[in-house]
């Protein structure tokens, strides 16, 4: 009986200590990521903070970068940035920066722009370029404000 509950208790104590040491959850990093540096942006729109703005980063030369990132401001207007979604940080370089949110739905159409269309993926002239140096970059959006 004393055999069984120590060979048990050995068992039970290595299965912890590879749980402990060897498990690693979450996606695995890619072999060709390169190092990411943090990046937190703070946007505001017509002087006042905005939460819930989509921010994503699309590198300019993407043979040279072709990891984009993204994030979306808090109630205090920072978004701290992601690459692929998953990775914390950025890929230092450059990058054309893209902002977007939505309203309230109308019908069964697509909910309208709170942000000018001018600021969105595809239309953006907004640049930026992250170093290891600045973690900090700031947007001051201007426009016509939508209606909620």
């Amino acid at each position: 009986m004393y055999m069984k509950l120590y060979f048990t208790t050995i068992i039970y104590l290595f299965v912890c200590i590879l749980l402990l040491t060897g498990c690693h959850w979450g996606p695995k990093r890619p072999a060709d990521l390169p190092e990411l540096t943090p990046c937190t942006i703070f946007v505001t729109f017509g002087g006042e903070v905005m939460e819930g703005v989509g921010v994503m980063l699309i590198p300019e030369d993407k043979q040279v970068n072709k990891w984009s990132s993204g994030g979306k401001t808090n109630i205090e207007g920072k978004a701290t940035m992601i690459t692929s979604s998953v990775f914390k940080g950025v890929v230092p370089g450059n990058y054309i920066v893209s902002f977007k949110k939505s309203g309230q739905p109308v019908d069964m159409n697509e909910p309208p722009s709170l942000i000018p269309k001018k600021y969105m993926s595809g239309q953006s002239k907004e640049t930026i370029t992250v170093t290891k140096e600045q973690k900090e970059y700031v947007f001051e959006l201007e426009g016509l404000k939508q209606k909620k």
